[in-house]
C-alpha cells in the first residue's frame, strides 16, 4: 500500500518532466535564409576603363542586408536572414565591369578603383530606401586625375525586401551614369 502511494505521488511528477522535455523539443524552425540579387543596367562611357578593384569594408563587406533606422542613423545592422546573393563590392566590381566593357589595362585610357561606403537599407516608417554609395579614383597613365564619392538614395515602392532591391538596382544605375559622364568628360581634350 505505500509502494502504491509513493508511485501515485511520482506518477504526476514524471508526467509534468515528460511534458516539459517534450515543450523544449518542439522550437519553431528557424526561418530560412532569402537571397537578393541585383541586375543594374550600366551606360557604357565612351572612354575606355580599366575596372582595377572595387573594395568594401567592415559590415559592406559582407552579404547580410545592412539596414540604420531614419532616427537612429548612426547605428547599423545587419538582417539573418535576407542576404545578397554576392557581397557588395563583388556585385559592384562585376557591374562596372560588364556595363564599361573589360579593356584590358594597356588599352585603357582610365583605370578605376573603388570602395563601397554606403550599401543599406534605410527605414524610416513608411516604404524602405536604398541608400548606395561609392568613392571612386579614376587614374589615366600619369596617375590620378579624377577623386569623387558618388551618392544616390532611391524610394522603394513598397516595404518588402525585393522592392528594396530594385530601389538599390536604381540608386546604384544612378551612380554609374554619373560616373560614365565624369569619365567621358575626363577623356575630352582641354581647351
Amino acid at each position: 500500500m505505500i509502494k502504491s502511494l509513493r508511485t501515485r505521488a511520482i506518477l504526476p511528477a514524471i508526467a509534468f518532466l515528460a511534458a516539459l522535455l517534450t515543450a523544449c523539443g518542439s522550437a519553431p524552425p528557424a526561418p530560412s535564409d532569402r537571397f537578393y540579387r541585383l541586375q543594374a543596367e550600366l551606360q557604357r562611357p565612351t572612354q575606355a576603363v580599366t575596372v582595377r578593384s572595387v573594395r568594401a569594408d567592415s559590415l559592406y563587406a559582407e552579404r547580410a542586408i545592412v539596414f540604420v533606422r531614419e532616427d537612429d542613423p548612426r547605428q547599423l545592422r545587419q538582417y539573418h536572414y535576407h542576404l545578397w546573393l554576392y557581397p557588395p563590392a563583388q556585385t559592384v566590381q562585376e557591374h562596372l565591369r560588364t556595363g564599361f566593357g573589360s579593356v584590358p589595362t594597356g588599352d585603357a585610357s582610365f583605370s578605376l578603383n573603388a570602395r563601397v561606403t554606403h550599401f543599406e537599407r534605410v527605414l524610416d516608417g513608411r516604404n524602405s530606401r536604398a541608400l548606395a554609395g561609392l568613392a571612386v579614383t579614376i587614374a589615366d597613365a600619369r596617375g590620378a586625375v579624377s577623386e569623387k564619392r558618388y551618392r544616390a538614395e532611391v524610394a522603394a515602392t513598397d516595404d518588402s525586401y525585393s522592392s528594396f532591391a530594385m530601389a538599390m538596382e536604381k540608386a546604384l544605375g544612378n551612380i554609374y551614369r554619373e560616373l560614365g559622364a565624369d569619365i567621358d568628360t575626363l577623356g575630352q581634350p582641354r581647351r
